[in-house]
């Protein structure tokens, strides 16, 4: 189940808060399948690495969260991408790729 803006938006700030609330040195974006996204993709680490997603209601707002953090200085993608209704999130390590 979808959350809305707000509470995604609230989501990844008391978490990025959480975790250095530094946002250049997070990486955010949307996708159809964010966790395969931040696995396959970006070589995230389960259990050493911090990260999160969340479905939000289109893609449309997805785009909207991602675009939020880009705009404070987070690294990544905030374009509209067909079927990518779920928005991500994680602290960019050494072995991590854009």
């Amino acid at each position: 189940m979808s959350k809305t803006k707000s509470e995604i938006l609230n989501d990844f700030q008391d978490f990025m808060g959480k975790y250095g609330g530094n946002y250049k040195e997070w990486e955010v974006g949307t996708s159809a399948d964010a966790k395969n996204q931040l696995f396959n993709v970006h070589k995230f680490k389960n259990g050493t690495d911090k990260g999160l997603f969340r479905l939000a209601g289109s893609e449309i707002q997805a785009a909207e969260i991602a675009e939020f953090f880009t705009n404070l200085g987070a690294k990544g993608d905030d374009g509209v991408t067909r079927g990518a209704e779920q928005v991500y999130a994680y602290k960019r390590a050494s072995h991590t790729k854009p």
